[in-house]
């Protein structure tokens, strides 16, 4: 016993130790690299941030992962044999998300992209030898799932991938229930004997919190697609994975990891929620929004420090509660366990629920055309990018935008000097409140300032400049292509628009 907890304090320190040691030497290297995430659309950082926080916590994996599979080699490790093909598509995997989600923040890949090389990434696993082959449910006891497991096994493991990737909207957030979830992972593998897992699990838990000491609000580095899919990736491989030498030992976990993100009575996440939500309001559904549940708790609590303790102190009440449902689950003190794991689960519930009161049901059903709308002008237009050939082109698209949209004047500056300006001499919505603001785009050498009308519901001016984003970023990226070498006089001339 006192061996385990030597050698759990030592991956705990050492994982954060190298996480703590990496982290400004990534930094540098995001910059040169380009991996920078830059302020607008849902981002609320005001300036430009590396995004190297995957490499950050793969570093000390990687050490651990070559120590242990070494030494086991040379039979100086007494352990239970592990399978070796579990344990090299583990890190194959890994290794996979980890490049495909940096790639990603580097060029924006587009969500069917993404998600093809996710269920790759499980695939991976699958290969290995990973899948559900049972396990102990509430209720039905063991439950042996057959050729089902494959398929179920792959899906949990993407939708644990996307959990992670969504709640990384805030400082801190995934990092922290990362950290809780990895460790709780880590404790119930010592006690089943899984050195591996246990070996893996400690050393991601020593390194995201070794990575939360830059990454706390007010962050200077963040995890990027790269590091939130692959922690995403690792948790679920260990929530799923019938490696277990117990069945059930999966269960618990999988319920801890799905829980902080969303607390719902029944297991259900921050996917589920974000899916159900945007279908009935009419967004896309693979396109993210500023209305996740941290988005809404942090407009009540007007602090992000706070914010993100509260999910921390709600995810170790639960990492506590699943721990004991494991170990103690079938004692006399299991059915008071899980009247409590039950009352948490509701009481989180109601609390989530309530977040999100405000728009009746039927007003949000009834404005469903307008957000429909405004994802079907993203895919339009950015479909008509793609095929712009010409300045001219790209030229009358932004002219097209801002008629469409309703802006009453949008000016293009091109270092320093005014390039273009469309404006609406009848703008729209006359009687309410203007709205003025910019983005700058190409490096600072292009800055787009447009003045718009406030609209009445909130979450549509939200949605609305998340759209104007999206469009003015795949915008910049085609005129770059067609851009004079200098900023040749368009005569600042004011492109009158019809009213539509």
């Amino acid at each position: 016993m006192a061996g385990s907890l030597w050698i759990t304090a030592w991956l705990l320190a050492a994982g954060f130790l190298v996480a703590v040691l990496a982290v400004p030497l990534v930094r540098r290297a995001a910059g040169r690299f380009g991996l920078m995430a830059a302020p607008g659309g849902r981002r609320t950082h005001e300036r430009p941030t590396p995004l190297g926080g995957g490499l950050v916590i793969y570093l000390p994996l990687a050490l651990s992962f070559l120590a242990f599979f070494a030494l086991l080699q040379a039979g100086v490790l007494e352990v239970a044999q592990p399978d070796a093909g579990k344990m090299v598509s583990l890190w194959a995997g890994a290794t996979w998300i980890l490049l495909l989600g940096t790639w990603d923040d580097r060029v924006r890949l587009g969500w069917k992209k993404k998600l093809a090389g996710q269920f790759l990434a499980s695939a991976i696993l699958v290969l290995g030898g990973h899948t559900i082959a049972n396990a102990t449910l509430p209720f039905f006891g063991l439950v042996s799932f057959g050729v089902l497991g494959v398929p179920l096994f792959m899906l949990a493991v993407v939708v644990v991938v996307n959990a992670v990737n969504l709640i990384d909207g805030l400082d801190g957030l995934a990092g922290g229930i990362g950290f809780f979830a990895a460790l709780t992972a880590a404790l119930i593998a010592v006690a089943k004997g899984d050195a591996f897992t246990a070996v893996i699990g400690f050393t991601l838990a020593g390194s995201l919190l070794g990575f939360l000491m830059y990454n706390f609000p007010p962050a200077s580095i963040f995890l990027g697609d790269g590091g939130s899919m692959m922690v995403g990736f690792l948790l679920g491989a260990f929530a799923t994975s019938s490696a277990a030498l117990q069945p059930g030992q999966r269960l618990g976990t999988s319920l801890m990891i799905l829980v902080p993100f969303l607390p719902l009575a029944v297991p259900l996440t921050d996917v589920a929620l974000s899916v159900a939500r945007r279908w009935f309001t009419g967004r896309a559904l693979f396109w993210g929004d500023g209305d996740h549940l941290h988005h809404r708790l942090g407009e009540r609590v007007k602090n992000p420090r706070l914010t993100v303790t509260i999910f921390y102190a709600f995810s170790a009440v639960l990492s506590a509660l699943t721990l004991l449902l494991v170990f103690q689950g079938r004692s006399p003190a299991g059915f008071w366990l899980w009247g409590l794991a039950a009352l948490v689960m509701a009481g989180g519930t109601l609390g989530a629920l309530a977040l999100y009161r405000g728009k009746p049901l039927a007003v949000a059903w009834r404005d469903r055309p307008h957000f429909r709308f405004l994802g079907l002008f993203t895919r339009y237009m950015k479909a008509r990018l793609d095929r712009a050939r010409t300045l001219a082109e790209c030229l009358d698209l932004l002219a097209a935008g801002v008629r469409d949209l309703g802006f009453d004047r949008v000016e293009v500056w091109r270092e320093g000097r005014i390039y273009k300006v469309w404006q609406h001499h009848h703008p729209v919505h006359p009687e309410r409140s203007r709205l003025q603001a910019d983005e700058t785009l190409a490096d600072g050498r292009i800055t787009v300032r447009w003045s718009r009308p406030s609209h009445v519901d909130e979450t549509y001016n939200e949605y609305l400049m998340l759209t104007w984003h999206r469009f003015l970023v795949a915008w910049k990226e085609t005129l770059h292509r067609h851009l004079p070498a200098s900023p040749a006089d368009s005569g600042g001339k004011v492109v009158e628009l019809p009213r539509k």
